[in-house]
């Protein structure tokens, strides 16, 4: 009888290890949350707004902001999770550095990367990190035009349209949306692995 007791509880306890384990490369809420946001800047990315300059510096703290607060909800419920979600970090450590390049939309994406990232080698977490780079390179690319030239001159190439200019319009729209759906997609592949395991 005690053995059997034991050998549930210790069951139980590898149960519990694997979970924490589990909980620690999680990679579908951040791809998620960052994808559905990277969607949302689709309708005035290229843009030379207040709206286009302000998006990112509200959204990427917030983006952390939920993965934290979703981690939170987790730990509450399943009770597996550390204390201090190195998310809730992560959104102060985004928002300062914004506060200080808040004009350089340049550098807003691969900050948002380079913080990713971080988590992502912190959690030993691969998956999240080739994303996350992704996500920063399409970005930071992006700010400099360099799909807007590729699309134009592809465009042109094929006879599609013949204009002025070296940039083709909405370009950025078109790049940003599909950036949110790599990550949107990605994001669900995982979801999907993390139910498995979870079984």
């Amino acid at each position: 009888m005690a053995f059997a007791e034991s050998n549930d509880a210790l069951t139980a306890l590898a149960r519990i290890r694997t979970a924490a384990r589990g909980d620690l490369r999680l990679s579908s809420v951040p791809l998620l949350v960052f994808g559905a946001l990277a969607l949302g800047s689709a309708p005035f990315a290229g843009d030379l707004s207040l709206v286009s300059l302000l998006y990112w510096s509200i959204a990427g703290p917030v983006g952390f902001l939920l993965a934290a607060w979703w981690y939170r909800q987790r730990r509450l419920r399943v009770g597996v999770g550390s204390g201090h979600s190195p998310y809730a970090r992560a959104a102060l450590a985004v928002l300062a550095a914004f506060a200080l390049v808040l004009p350089l939309m340049a550098v807003q994406l691969p900050t948002i990367c380079l913080v990713l990232v971080a988590l992502a080698v912190r959690q030993r977490n691969l998956y999240l990190g080739a994303f996350a780079v992704a996500f920063g390179v399409i970005g930071g690319l992006e700010a400099f035009a360099v799909f807007d030239n590729l699309m134009y001159r592809a465009a042109n190439a094929l006879g599609w349209f013949q204009q002025q200019s070296g940039y083709f319009d909405g370009a950025s729209k078109i790049v940003t949306g599909l950036e949110g759906l790599l990550l949107l997609v990605g994001g669900l592949v995982a979801l999907r692995r993390e139910k498995r395991a979870a079984a």
